[in-house]
């Protein structure tokens, strides 16, 4: 096995990682050589303190008139790959720009998906809405030590928007090889992006773009050796959470996550623990002749060579390295109980952006109310939450609109407006229906247009047979915060009822997961359903579909950044939802306001200890009985939808704006 080097490298970079994780000042090199005080001591000293100090006045200056915000961020589509979230924050920059053009927000993105082979020489051409497109690299790069060694960096701009937003890109060794912004919450990537993000940020200036203000979307700033200060460029930050309850991140391991994290409290429980300085000196004299008499040595050793050391893990437990740190481990563990869950590495790195951010909000009155009355929100976070209060608010969400013509559009089958909807809808539910019938998918002559790929799995069908009204549940495989479980549940019990209904359930991936493929199975097995149901599993085309369903449903759990209630009402279909964070916001049940109503609430959220099903069917029989009920107030219903405003309104960008204004006075 080889030996690997003792030696504590001389540079700035690494001595600023290692004295953060012990809480230590760096000291300038050049003021340690002058042992002895002498007047060229004093004169210098002197003059970088004069020097600091007005470079200090001339920052608060600018300051107080900011113009430049940095919008970072794991997810920005279509720039990020295999993205998941809407194009969120591109809609709401272009229009805070539009409302306010002296400001210039930018946005800072991690690139992932290349090969670990790709070097920062080489050509970067991306696939940006179906066309390969040149990424223009900068003039920024620059070097940062994490995971125990050097790691390079370098920024890339992403062609213009047509709304002229300029979108940066950040790559490194470290993290650019992760597959995509789904497994980028692992601590492994995290980290080093976080850190590299804060330089790169500092360096923008190169580009002609000092940033006043860092808008940090549901992401730790403050990872890392720095958090345990303020920011360390004297960049005001403004934290957002989407939701507290989708904080988490994948299990890694316990040793590795304490010393990355740099909490000088834990070391210095690791430190002072015997069993833990048994094994940490075990590990340094695998690799060292060295004499120590401390457990900080061999950490330092540790932090910088983690990796190297792990190169067999693989290999199971006879290797000596595996062995010792599976015990480290484990006695992590005991430790610190915490770490057992993953979520619990990200609850306390978004514990301390709430302490250093000099604001944070969330997207929604509803959930931001219920936060400090309700712990089964935020659990571990509530008395945080309660003790930053006073630097905490809300925006709400918006959705750019015009991307999404209802009159002289190809995304839909029959075009219509406030005039007609009554006839065009009823001939785009009837095409529909015909495109999922038993006949056309088993002969897969389903129209294309109605897919965004040709990988799509179709199971069940509908019988134009019926007249019945057409449920939508279109989701993602996130279970749990979206529902999924209740709106299945539903249905169930619409069908054992013997509702007269016709189902389309949309779930991309959904047939990997067990839960959902034993209830497809479940329905296929029950032949008086037959025709009643359509199960697909891929991209949809989602206004055609939004453009011809009569109900949509969204039992959300979580207060999910979503615009999908937004793109319903558009086009007609009424939501039946949770009255749970922006749903409650910006929906309002047709029983609570006869004139205004525009869709259906249940009469709390569903993080309850009651039965959620029973909850979510309660609107959902209300909503099927107006409907087969009462046509008139059924087509108030769809008027009123048509009639929401759901874009971008001047009072959320001014509140935008006046957080701004207040975190950079």
């Amino acid at each position: 096995m080889d030996k690997f080097s003792t030696k504590i490298y001389k540079d700035d970079l690494y001595s600023e990682d290692i004295d953060s994780i012990f809480n230590q000042k760096t000291e300038d090199f050049n003021d340690v050589v002058f042992e002895n005080r002498d007047l060229a001591h004093d004169f210098k000293m002197y003059f970088r303190l004069i020097r600091k100090r007005i470079k200090l006045f001339i920052q608060e200056k600018k300051q107080k008139n900011f113009t430049n915000v940095i919008y970072l961020t794991l997810d920005c589509p279509p720039f990020t790959q295999n993205s998941t979230k809407e194009d969120f924050p591109i809609e709401y920059i272009s229009q805070i720009q539009k409302q306010y053009p002296d400001k210039n927000i930018r946005i800072l993105i991690p690139i992932v998906g290349l090969d670990e082979t790709f070097k920062s020489s080489q050509k970067l051409i991306f696939d940006l809405n179906k066309k390969l497109r040149y990424v223009e690299k900068t003039n920024i790069d620059f070097k940062f030590f994490i995971q125990n060694r050097k790691q390079k960096a370098v920024v890339y701009k992403f062609p213009k928007l047509d709304s002229n937003i300029q979108v940066y890109g950040l790559y490194s060794p470290a993290f650019s090889f992760c597959k995509d912004t789904s497994a980028f919450t692992r601590l492994r990537f995290l980290a080093p992006y976080i850190k590299a993000a804060r330089l790169a940020i500092k360096k923008l200036v190169k580009d002609d773009f000092s940033p006043d203000i860092v808008h940090c979307e549901n992401i730790p700033f403050f990872l890392g050796g720095e958090f345990e200060t303020k920011s360390p460029y004297r960049i005001k930050v403004l934290q957002t959470i989407k939701d507290f309850t989708m904080l988490d991140i994948a299990k890694t391991e316990a040793f590795w996550a304490v010393i990355n994290l740099a909490d000088k409290k834990a070391i210095k429980k690791l430190c002072n623990d015997k069993i833990i300085k048994n094994y940490l000196l075990q590990l340094f004299n695998l690799h060292n002749n060295k004499q120590v008499f401390n457990s900080k040595n061999c950490i330092y050793f540790i932090f910088k060579n983690y990796y190297k050391f792990r190169r067999f893990i693989d290999k199971g437990e006879e290797i000596d390295e595996n062995f010792i740190f599976n015990k480290l481990n484990s006695r992590t563990l005991q430790i610190f109980p915490e770490i057992a869950y993953g979520e619990e590495f990200y609850f306390n790195t978004i514990m301390y952006s709430l302490k250093k951010a000099d604001k944070w909000i969330v997207i929604s009155q509803t959930y931001y109310d219920e936060l400090f009355n309700n712990p089964d929100l935020s659990g571990k976070m509530f008395k945080h939450i309660e003790k930053y209060k006073e630097k905490s608010d809300f925006v709400l969400y918006g959705a750019d609109m015009n991307k999404y013509p209802i009159e002289n559009t190809r995304d839909i089958y029959q075009c219509f407006s406030l005039d007609n909807f009554r006839e065009y809808r009823g001939k785009n539910k009837k095409t529909l229906i015909k495109e999922l019938s038993d006949d056309r998918i088993k002969t897969n002559f389903v129209d294309p247009t109605l897919f965004k790929s040709a990988e799509v799995k179709i199971s069940g069908y509908l019988d134009s047979f019926y007249e019945s009204p057409l449920l939508l549940i279109s989701s993602n495989s996130e279970i749990f915060a979206n529902g999924v479980d209740i709106a299945f549940n539903s249905i169930l019990k619409l069908f054992e009822y013997h509702k007269n209904i016709q189902v389309i359930i949309n779930i991309k991936d959904g047939l990997e997961i067990n839960l959902i493929q034993n209830w497809i199975e479940f329905l296929a097995k029950n032949r008086y359903i037959n025709g009643r149901w359509v199960f697909i599993d891929g991209e949809i085309n989602l206004p055609k579909f939004l453009s011809a369903a009569d109900l949509i449903l969204l039992p959300r759990r979580a207060n999910l950044n979503t615009k999908d209630h937004y793109l319903a009402m558009h086009y007609g279909c009424v939501p039946v939802v949770s009255r749970s964070g922006i749903l409650n916001d910006t929906i309002a049940d047709v029983f609570d306001d006869i004139n205004l109503g525009c869709g259906f609430k249940s009469k709390s959220g569903m993080l309850v200890k009651e039965d959620s099903t029973e909850i979510f069917l309660n609107p959902l029989m209300k909503a099927l009985g107006i409907y087969q009920n009462n046509p008139s107030s059924w087509n108030l219903l769809i008027k009123n939808c048509l009639n929401k405003p759901c874009g971008w309104n001047f009072k959320i960008l001014e509140k935008y704006n006046n957080i701004y204004e207040e975190i950079a006075s």
